[in-house]
C-alpha cells in the first residue's frame, strides 16, 4: 500500500469510483485493472483491423470471381445482358460511368462561382431596366424577374399570358 494526496485519488477515480476520503489505496489492483483494460482495448482493435483486413480481401476475391466469369463469355452472352466486354469492370464494380478527369481546385470553383453570380447580376439588372411591354414581349411579369434569372420558371407569380392592354393592334398605319 501506497499513500496518495487528493489529486493522485481523484485520477485514480476516473478508472473506478472511490472514496476519496482515504489516502491510502491497493495500487496493484489499480495497475492490473488498467492493464486489463488496455488489454482489452488492443485485441478490439487488432480484431476491429484483422475484419476489416478480411472483409475487402474476401470483396476483391469476389470481385475477380465475378469479372473472370464475364470475361469467359461470348461477346454475344454479353450483349444478351446488356454490356460490352470493355464495360466488364465498371458493371461489376458499380464505378461511374463517366469520371471527371480532373476535378477543379477550390479557386477554379470560386472563380466560376463568382462569375456566375455577376453575369445573373448583369441580367436582372438588365431586366429590371425593361418597362412591362418590353417583359411581356419575352414572357416576363416583374415578380418573375428573379426567378428566371434562377432558372425557376416553373414556379411562375402570373401565369396570365395575355397580350398587354395597350398594343395598339386596332390602330393601322395609314
Amino acid at each position: 500500500m501506497i499513500s496518495y494526496g487528493k489529486k493522485e485519488v481523484e485520477a485514480l477515480a476516473l478508472i473506478e469510483p472511490v472514496n476519496t476520503n482515504i489516502t491510502e489505496i491497493d495500487t496493484e489492483y489499480y495497475l492490473n485493472k488498467a492493464r486489463e483494460l488496455r488489454s482489452k482495448y488492443f485485441a478490439e482493435k487488432v480484431s476491429a483491423l484483422f475484419q476489416v483486413t478480411v472483409g475487402k480481401y474476401l470483396r476483391n476475391r469476389e470481385i475477380e470471381e465475378a469479372k473472370g466469369a464475364l470475361y469467359r463469355m461470348s461477346d454475344r452472352e454479353l450483349r444478351d445482358i446488356g454490356i460490352t466486354r470493355a464495360e466488364i469492370d465498371r458493371a461489376v464494380e458499380g464505378t461511374p460511368e463517366l469520371e471527371p478527369v480532373k476535378k477543379n481546385g477550390f479557386w477554379t470553383s470560386f472563380i466560376t462561382k463568382f462569375l456566375e453570380a455577376q453575369t445573373a447580376r448583369a441580367a436582372y439588372v438588365h431586366l429590371m431596366a425593361m418597362n412591362s411591354r418590353e417583359l411581356a414581349d419575352i414572357g416576363l411579369t416583374r415578380s418573375e424577374i428573379e426567378a428566371a434569372i434562377k432558372g425557376d420558371r416553373k414556379y411562375r407569380a402570373n401565369d396570365n399570358l395575355a397580350q398587354p392592354s395597350n398594343t395598339n393592334d386596332q390602330r393601322k398605319a395609314g
